[in-house]
């Protein structure tokens, strides 16, 4: 694993290179009380440096709030176990001031008559933040216990509800409830945020290329909350097995070594108001601010380190392969540093948790206490306990083909090829009798062994929601090799796909997963032909018709109407694993009686496959499942595995970051937010209340705004806005606007303007929805500008009638592809309407007219 976040920094401290010298914030000497206070322009981030006998900040305002605690802010090392830091007793520095600069010289600390540390620390206060670098001078080589480069304390627990780190992850301070629980991680930038408050502290660094940094967040046994900073020329390592968190202590991080000589950090300090920073928009009929919060905590707390991208979090440290919802959750998190870590994450497991066979190993824990015997890995890879999981395969697979929608990084995708493939190929290699359909592990439940992620349920041979997800990754990964250029794989894929659709579908009596008595798919058939799981398991039935297995609409309403009434009964407020009992010999012991754990119990995991299946068929029960999560999150913070079906309160050891996932589901789903690798798609379906949501939206580096409606939605981006109902997406690259009908890889409509001037475009009808003609308008909030437009999938080589605001004004002849192209098209208006129609339509349409219908 590396530390993958210096580009940016760097991308960070050009900018403030660039903006210093323009509008500068202020700074004061007091040489009698020996201090120095900085402030940024608007005096929104106060720091004040106390060196009286001492080298530290002393106090840290944010946005007019002090935020710090214990000894401040201060410089450190830790030899064999003992601290020497800038915090007191030591000579007093020299201190110069010129301008907006501060420059102090002469700081000296370590162990006396050996080990000796001389530092040298800069501040410039800048109109928008404060940056400070830190040089140190190592006299001699030496093994240091810890160090800090440099420690901020802060007055408690609670001065920040957490903070966000430039990994993805997240600490969030509730977590660390005991004295001493120290979490850490190989990350760089920390936004600390206090929502109560509605402010953040961001600090970013800067570090040399040889140089590693690593953050370390501890609760002291005073109950100040310290953020500690190492920069070290090894990547640290973890003392204890591979663990990220502990309970009790602060030695997290194993002794390293450090070569006699001098290393230095730069940091640019911003205070930040959180709404503004963190503005997801506008949303209507829901609570926004508990969107950006859940998102925030739950969705982040996933993130372990740099490399390690999971849903069990950094307190238990599990992180399950066999899990597919990754890619989705940064859909819906929409930050970049979520986004490039999990890129990094799927490498790492690439590299490491892959066999050559493509076996997925399943799991990745700090030690080997879940793990089947000898199968425990130096990298933390393991097979579980609980047996061979084989949702591992088609779920990287998923991982993957939606991280590239993400990222449109076509090099990535390549790296990622064969891996994908050997994933698939070890599935299909264990197809039963040309069927479609792969086989478990296991020929029977009686062999007591799990295959997915409800691994306690003994899942055995033709498991539905295994090959319902293997289905689901064959179409995407299809697509994937379309991309890479490569459509032998890709035809190969969605063949073996139409077997498994079709196999799947049939009734159980011909070898299928269909019920026809209870109306739904059951979970599984043993070997010896009989069948399990016939008691309404939501993820199987789910996930058939989120992933298109069950396209028939008469199943999916005796599916979903069957789990709402079973729902209506319960008074549940998200969906359990299961709506009806196992059978004994169907699951482990610790699962009965029912209702208890994976045979009853509520996993919010699932919410976003559940929001999924209702939203094309009632979104407004989609929706209320979204308002049950939001409310849970207000009087819990979801910090937990489950939900009893009892009582509905929670329960579990872990704490799932899938806890978001019905969130996850109002964006994919409800919003219809669907980026592609080479656009934006949307596929809206709101309620009449979400009516007016408007949402600010970043994929890869370019700023959207969606507004959501029930009639017709907008994409503006870039100075561009495109209108339609129902689904389509936009491509925006400087001048140039492609927009796609539906899910459509060919766009119907390209423009390219001659200047930047805003345009607006309405679609009315797309070439390949209405026979024989389309209708678009372009508005300018200015004089019209020059256009070049090429309208695509019309019938080929054949002539259309063009309109302008309404009337004919050219026959035109579409290209061997059914292109026409259209240059410098003007109106007289600010709004223009066009039109297509095809000459032989209107001649159709005037025979008809004349002689009537044959």
């Amino acid at each position: 694993m590396t530390n993958g976040v210096r580009i940016s920094s760097f991308a960070v401290f050009l900018f403030w290179a660039n903006l210093s010298g323009v509008a500068n914030g202020s700074v004061q000497l007091d040489s009698l009380a020996h201090t120095v206070t900085l402030s940024d322009k608007g005096s929104n981030l106060v720091l004040r440096l106390n060196y009286n006998g001492c080298c530290r900040l002393d106090r840290v305002i944010v946005r007019g709030r002090e935020v710090a605690g214990g000894s401040g802010v201060a410089s450190g090392i830790c030899l064999d176990g003992q601290w020497f830091t800038t915090r007191t007793g030591i000579a007093t520095p020299k201190v110069a001031v010129k301008g907006d600069t501060v420059t102090v010289t002469g700081i000296e600390f370590g162990k006396p008559g050996s080990e000796v540390v001389r530092e040298t620390w800069q501040f410039a206060a800048h109109a928008e933040g404060i940056e400070w670098r830190i040089t140190r001078r190592y006299s001699t080589a030496a093994t240091l216990t810890d160090a800090a480069f440099p420690e901020w304390d802060f007055s408690n627990l609670f001065t920040w509800t957490g903070g966000m780190l430039d990994d993805g992850g997240v600490v969030w301070n509730k977590y660390l409830e005991t004295p001493n629980a120290t979490y850490g991680a190989h990350a760089s930038t920390v936004t600390f945020w206090n929502r109560e408050e509605d402010d953040c502290l961001r600090i970013t660094p800067l570090l040399p290329r040889n140089q590693y940094g690593t953050v370390r967040f501890s609760h002291q046994p005073n109950n100040v909350f310290s953020f500690n900073y190492v920069v070290s020329g090894d990547e640290l390592k973890p003392k204890h097995d591979l663990w990220r968190f502990l309970p009790d202590r602060q030695d997290l991080w194993a002794p390293f070594h450090v070569d006699a000589g001098t290393v230095s950090v730069e940091f640019m300090v911003e205070a930040l108001d959180y709404d503004q920073a963190y503005n997801r928009g506008t949303f209507q009929g829901l609570d926004g601010a508990s969107i950006r919060e859940l998102l925030n905590t739950v969705a982040r707390y996933g993130v372990i380190d740099s490399g390690l991208t999971g849903g069990n979090g950094w307190r238990s440290g599990y992180i399950c392969l066999h899990e597919q919802w990754f890619g989705e959750m940064g859909l819906a998190l929409d930050q970049p540093d979520y986004i490039a870590n999990y890129s990094e994450t799927l490498d790492y497991y690439r590299d490491h948790a892959i066999g050559p066979d493509g076996r997925v190993k399943a799991r990745w824990c700090y030690g080997s206490w879940d793990a089947m015997p000898g199968t425990y890995d130096t990298n933390g890879f393991y097979e579980a306990q609980w047996g061979y999981l084989l949702d591992s395969q088609p779920d990287y697979v998923i991982n993957a083909a939606e991280q590239f929608d993400l990222t449109g990084d076509r090099r990535w995708l390549g790296g990622q090829k064969a891996a994908c493939e050997r994933a698939l190929n070890f599935l299909m290699r264990r197809e039963v009798q040309h069927s479609g359909l792969v086989a478990m592990m296991t020929d029977s439940c009686k062999q007591q062994r799990g295959s997915d992620w409800i691994d306690i349920i003994w899942a055995s041979y033709e498991n539905a929601l295994v090959n319902a997800e293997l289905y689901e990754a064959l179409e995407l990964w299809a697509g994937a090799e379309d991309t890479l250029g490569d459509p032998d794989q890709a035809a190969n894929y969605r063949e073996f796909a139409a077997r498994l659709k079709a196999s799947f579908n049939r009734p159980i009596s011909e070898g299928g997963f269909w019920d026809p008595t209870n109306q739904w798919y059951v979970y599984w058939r043993d070997k010896d032909g009989s069948i399990h799981g016939d008691n309404l398991v939501t993820p199987v039935n789910f996930a058939a018709i989120g992933y298109g297995l069950c396209d028939d609409p008469a199943r999916q309403k005796a599916i979903l109407d069957r789990i709402e009434a079973e729902m209506e009964k319960g008074k549940l407020f998200i969906w359990p694993l299961n709506i009806f009992p196992y059978q004994r010999e169907e699951g482990a012991g610790s699962n009965f009686p029912f209702p208890k754990y994976e045979n009853g119990d509520l996993f919010l995991s699932w919410g976003e496959l559940g929001v999924r299946a209702y939203t094309a068929y009632n979104p407004a029960l989609a929706l209320k499942y979204v308002k049950n999560t939001l409310t849970r999150y207000g009087e819990d913070g979801l910090s937990y595995q489950r939900y009893l079906r009892g009582d509905q309160e929670g329960a579990g050891d872990d704490i799932l970051a899938g806890n978001c996932m019905a969130i996850v589901g109002l964006y994919r789903d409800i919003y219809g937010i669907r980026p592609q690798w080479n656009r934006l798609c949307l596929d809206p379906h709101p309620t009449p209340e979400l009516n007016g949501t408007e949402i600010n939206y970043r994929l890869r580096n370019e700023e959207y705004e969606l507004t959501i409606e029930t009639n017709r939605s907008t994409i503006a981006v870039g100075g561009f806005e495109v209108r339609s109902a129902g689904s389509f997406a936009v491509e925006a690259v400087g001048n140039r606007l492609a927009c796609f009908s539906g899910d459509q890889e060919k766009p119907a409509l390209t423009l390219t303007r001659k200047t930047g001037a805003d345009v607006t475009v309405d679609i009315g009808t797309w070439p390949e929805t209405t026979d024989g003609e389309c209708h678009w308008s372009i508005t300018y909030p200015g004089q019209p500008v020059a256009l070049r437009m090429v309208v695509s999938g019309l019938r080929p080589e054949s002539v259309y009638e063009f309109q302008i605001d309404g009337a004919p004004t050219a026959s035109l002849r579409t290209d061997a592809a059914g292109d026409i192209t259209v240059e410098q098209a003007r109106g007289q208006s600010k709004t223009i309407a066009f039109g297509l129609r095809e000459e032989e339509a209107i001649a159709n349409a005037v025979r008809t007219r004349r002689n009537g219908p044959h």
